[in-house]
C-alpha cells in the first residue's frame, strides 16, 4: 500500500513508443439515456467552476458538501479524511488540458489534466470527471497526481491520446477483446498479480517497473523485515467494484483509469513490538505508520494486538494491444479508507 509503505509514483512514459503500428480506434457505445454530446468548451468551463470548489473543501468540509463534490474512490477518501485524501494538496491549475469522450449518454465523463505547485516540485494532476444526469452536479471520481514530471506527463498524455479532427478522445468499450486486458478486467488483474495469485503468463504481461516488480519486491521486504521489529505484516489487493474508464492511444492501446483495495494488517508479536512514535527511520517502513497509530489513539501494544488499515488505490495504466504491447502502472495514489485495531 503505497500511502502505508514508502509513497511513489512513476513518470508516464511515453505510449507512442511501445507499440508497432496503430489500429483503427475503436469508439464506447454510451451508456445510459441519449443526450447530446458535451464540447470541449463545456466541459473547460465546467471544470472551471468546479475546481474553486474541490480548493475550498477543507475550509468549508461537510459530508453533504464532499458528496456534491467527489463520488467513487474520491469520496471514499475525502469522508475517511474530512476534507481533501491523501496527496499535496488540491489547487488551482496551470496548462490545462481536457480530454473529452465521444459519449452522448448518461452517465458521461471527461479528464481534466494540468499542473499545480507543490512544495518546490511541481505536481501534475489528473482527474476523472463525472455526471450522472443531466441535472447533476459534475464531481471528481478520481483524482491522480505525480509527482516532479507534471509537465512531461501531460504533452505525453496530449500526444498519446486519439482524438478526432475536432480534438474529441476515443472512449474505449470496457470489455474491449483487442487489449492484453480488457479495461473492466484491470483491477481484478492487477489485484491478483500484486498478490502473486496469477498465472506466469499473465504476470509476463506487466512490464518491470516501480509498481510491478518494485512493489512486489518492497512488499516481500517488508514481510520478511517486520519479525525484526516485533510485528507480523500481511499485504492483500482485492480489486475495487468502481467504474472504470478507458481512452484510445495512438498505438492502438489504451489509458485505463481504475481503482483497487489495499489491506494491510500488522500483528505485534509481543508487547516490546516497535511503536512508530519511537521508531527510526529504517523501523518505520516496518511497523504500523503513525497515522494509523494517531488515528487508533493507541500508545502501546501487546502481544497479538492486530492492527489493520485499508486504502482505495488509483491506477492510471497504460495497456497495449495484444501482441504488440505489455501493461504498465503508470501512476499509483493512495489514499486511506478505513482503520481498526483488536487485542487477540
Amino acid at each position: 500500500m503505497r500511502l502505508l509503505r514508502i509513497p511513489a509514483t512513476a513518470a508516464l512514459l511515453l505510449l507512442a513508443a511501445c507499440a508497432n503500428g496503430s489500429q483503427p480506434a475503436a469508439h464506447a457505445r454510451a451508456p445510459g439515456h441519449g443526450g447530446q454530446q458535451l464540447t470541449i468548451s463545456q466541459a473547460r468551463q465546467a471544470f472551471s467552476a468546479f475546481l474553486p470548489q474541490l480548493v475550498q473543501l477543507p475550509v468549508t468540509y461537510s459530508p453533504s458538501e464532499a458528496r456534491l463534490l467527489t463520488t467513487g474512490a474520491e469520496l471514499q477518501a475525502v469522508l475517511y479524511f474530512r476534507s481533501q485524501p491523501a496527496g499535496p494538496p488540491v489547487a488551482l491549475l496551470t496548462h490545462e488540458v481536457f480530454y473529452v469522450p465521444l459519449l452522448t449518454g448518461y452517465p458521461r465523463w471527461f479528464l481534466a489534466a494540468g499542473q499545480q505547485p507543490s512544495a518546490g516540485r511541481p505536481a501534475g494532476r489528473v482527474f476523472v470527471m463525472v455526471q450522472s444526469t443531466p441535472a447533476a452536479p459534475w464531481r471528481a471520481a478520481i483524482g491522480l497526481y505525480d509527482f516532479g514530471s507534471s509537465s512531461g506527463m501531460l504533452y505525453q498524455l496530449a500526444s498519446a491520446v486519439a482524438t478526432d479532427s475536432a480534438g474529441y478522445a476515443r472512449a474505449v468499450p470496457l470489455s474491449d477483446p483487442a487489449l492484453v486486458v480488457a479495461p473492466s478486467a484491470m483491477p481484478a488483474t492487477y489485484a491478483r498479480y500484486l498478490d502473486a495469485k496469477t498465472s506466469p503468463a499473465v504476470a509476463g504481461l506487466f512490464q518491470h517497473g516501480p509498481n510491478t516488480t518494485g512493489y512486489i519486491s518492497l512488499d516481500r521486504q517488508i514481510a520478511r523485515g517486520a519479525g525484526r521489529y516485533g510485528w507480523q505484516d500481511t499485504d492483500h489487493q482485492a480489486p475495487a467494484q468502481l467504474p472504470v474508464y478507458a481512452l484510445r492511444l495512438n498505438t492502438g492501446g489504451a489509458i485505463v483509469i481504475f481503482s483497487t483495495y489495499d489491506t494491510v494488517t500488522w500483528r505485534a508479536l509481543s508487547s516490546s513490538a516497535a511503536h512508530p512514535a519511537h521508531a527510526s527511520q529504517a523501523e518505520s517502513n516496518y511497523v504500523p505508520p503513525t497515522l494509523i497509530m494517531d488515528r487508533l489513539g493507541i500508545t502501546t501494544v501487546k502481544a497479538g494486538t492486530r492492527i489493520s488499515a485499508t486504502a482505495v488505490d488509483s491506477i492510471l495504466a497504460g495497456v497495449q494491444p495484444k501482441g504488440v504491447g505489455f501493461i504498465y502502472p503508470l501512476i499509483f495514489n493512495g489514499a486511506l479508507t478505513g482503520a481498526s485495531s483488536r487485542a487477540s
